[in-house]
């Protein structure tokens, strides 16, 4: 009975890695003619928790994270994020944020700028008999020191996780498409914007699994109607952190 297990879990892995490729690899080659084309890496670390073990403070969470994003073949440093938040927790699958990122951008060839964004998110995340599923849903208004437009922006993350062997490694599989809401004097386009897919493995670092790294590869398709297209194939290392 176990071996059948087994064998039905392993052949689900096989289906979904197999799926997954073949979404990254179709994406390439409808785009490959048409796109310039990047490799990148982008390191993260992400921090949430609650405030408090104590209630009411137990459903106040909060949300501090980093980014460095290497792009031109990883020969410079692209783009730096730090997005720091606030959260309450309507249950134990739903939430609502509100937070500021700021992200400092610096295109090779072109001026560097600096962004101040306000983020608003709704989290769902949900645990089935095959795995956990989580969905973000973020509203962006964008600011940037050349400009004077203030840009909204839609984002769609949807991410499901399914255990490798053990309850400490896992497949991870996300897809996150942004969506400008309006035209601004700075640059951006109303209409979609780009898509993210990212597919890779994740180790829990602790027993407590309070820790976990997640390791995988990200393909970038950002539409650009001044320029062609740009596809960027990334790897992606992020250190999540939750309490």
């Amino acid at each position: 009975m176990l071996d059948l297990l087994y064998m039905v879990k392993r052949n689900q892995m096989t289906q979904l890695i197999f799926i997954v490729a073949l979404m990254i690899t179709a994406l390439s080659g409808t785009l490959d003619a048409k796109s310039n084309e990047d490799f990148s890496f982008w390191g993260a670390v992400q921090g949430q928790g609650s405030w408090s073990t104590q209630e009411p403070m137990s459903q106040w969470q909060w949300w501090m994270e980093a980014q460095g994003r290497f792009a031109n073949d990883v020969s410079r440093l692209g783009q730096s994020l730090v997005r720091p938040g606030m959260g309450y927790a309507l249950n134990q699958q739903v939430s609502v944020w509100l937070g500021y990122a700021w992200v400092m951008t610096d295109p090779k060839g072109r001026d560097e700028t600096n962004e101040h964004r306000i983020w608003q998110q709704l989290i769902w995340k949900k645990q089935t008999l095959l795995g956990n599923v989580m969905t973000r849903t973020r509203l962006e208004q964008r600011l940037l020191d050349n400009g004077n437009d203030t840009g909204w922006r839609f984002r769609q993350f949807i991410k499901y996780t399914h255990p490798v062997y053990s309850d400490h490694i896992y497949l991870s599989v996300w897809d996150e498409v942004f969506v400008n809401i309006n035209s601004t004097d700075w640059g951006a386009h109303s209409g979609f914007g780009q898509n993210r897919i990212f597919a890779g493995f994740g180790f829990f670092l602790d027993q407590q699994q309070h820790f976990r790294f997640e390791l995988g590869y990200i393909n970038q398709f950002v539409e650009n109607r001044r320029r062609n297209d740009l596809l960027n194939h990334i790897v992606s290392a992020s250190l999540f952190i939750r309490y």
